[in-house]
């Protein structure tokens, strides 16, 4: 039988008083102005902690950006059915023809 080494990556995911065991084999460093023009990959074990911290703004403005894609779908939503709109009506039917009008809450 042949045993494979761990990789150091692999390591930190075993550690059970850290919350690590989604840790990515890689990283995104999103491009910064004027020092890095594109985007660069780094292998988790050879990023620096600089490299973490910016991997972690990129992240945290994906986030930020689903989450408001997300407030703004529910709140259409929210507002198709207090038009009176169904699960089969259109978000073209229920907000621009006549057929439907807010109802008062």
């Amino acid at each position: 039988m042949f045993f494979k080494k761990k990789t150091p990556v692999q390591k930190l995911r075993e550690r059970p008083e850290w919350y690590v065991r989604e840790l990515p084999d890689t990283i995104c460093v999103p491009a910064l102005d004027g020092h890095r023009p594109e985007e660069v990959t780094v292998a988790l074990e050879d990023a620096t902690l600089d490299d973490l911290a910016f991997a972690i703004v990129g992240i945290e403005a994906q986030v930020a950006l689903a989450r408001r894609g997300l407030s703004g779908l529910r709140e259409l939503y929210e507002q198709a059915r207090k038009r009176g709109g169904s699960g089969a009506n259109t978000v073209s039917e229920v907000f621009f023809t006549d057929e439907f009008a807010e109802v008062a809450k």
